[in-house]
């Protein structure tokens, strides 16, 4: 038996949860669909299937601004992000690429 046992599936440890960002049409987009949530940090990882995809804390991600995820075929581990808030990160790529985010609250 762990702590985490009968921990709700969106809560991590009690302390924090998960949300993803969908990127639209325009092929960008925003953790938590830019709705604010106070965090202590989050880790992010582009999933399985995805093109590229590149990701920026507190300005717009595009072809030539941000830093490339590697997806979990690429043998990526989640990226560590010391941010105080979801809504900071910006995420560019492929229409209909999906991100995984998972936070510590704030």
């Amino acid at each position: 038996m762990s702590k985490y046992d009968g921990t709700s599936s969106t809560h991590i440890a009690r302390s924090g949860g998960a949300t993803i960002a969908l990127l639209g049409a325009s092929g960008t987009g925003q953790g938590n669909a830019g709705t604010s949530i106070a965090c202590k940090g989050c880790w992010v990882q582009s999933r399985a299937g995805n093109n590229m995809v590149k990701f920026s804390v507190g300005t717009a991600a595009s072809v030539v601004n941000g830093v490339e995820l590697l997806n979990e075929e690429a043998g990526g581990n989640p990226l560590w992000v010391p941010i105080s808030d979801v809504a900071q990160l910006y995420f560019y790529g492929t229409t209909g690429n999906i991100i995984d985010i998972v936070y510590l609250l704030g």
